[in-house]
């Protein structure tokens, strides 16, 4: 196994804020669905991650390829099985360390829309299961 290999089974996943009033959101190019007719198109950013690299340098790449914001990871706060994806999740809270992107996004194959929402909407983009725990989060900022 080298450096570059990723497992395609666990992925991070960061709920970035800005200012605790708005949440970093992604629409994914092509959705996925998963099971009971779930799909994914809205979602936090993040993606799977490489051998010998940490939970958190896995998130803030990610976030950064993804998104082009440079973010910081400042803990986890769940993980465990997606109901409706065949996948483990690890949910970072994270915050920005730029207000704006420091660099342009590498993964336009992977991401049509990037947008900052109020955590209240969250609910209204992702149409798949939302972790109990980020739900707590978003519904006290």
């Amino acid at each position: 196994m080298n450096e570059e290999t990723t497992s395609p089974d666990f992925i991070n996943i960061g709920v970035v804020t800005l200012d605790n009033k708005k949440v970093l959101m992604i629409r994914r190019a092509k959705p996925e669905r998963g099971e009971n007719g779930a799909v994914l198109e809205w979602a936090f950013p993040g993606g799977r991650q490489k051998y010998k690299e940490t939970r958190e340098e896995c998130v803030e790449r990610e976030v950064l390829a993804e998104t082009g914001y440079h973010i910081k990871s400042i803990r986890q706060a769940d993980i465990g099985f997606h109901p409706e994806f065949p996948v483990v999740v690890v949910y970072h809270l994270c915050s920005v360390i730029e207000s704006e992107p420091v660099i342009k996004p590498s993964q336009p194959e992977e991401v049509t829309e990037i947008r900052w929402v109020d955590p209240k909407d969250v609910k209204k983009l992702i149409t798949s299961s939302l972790n109990p725990k980020i739900a707590e989060f978003l519904a006290a900022n």
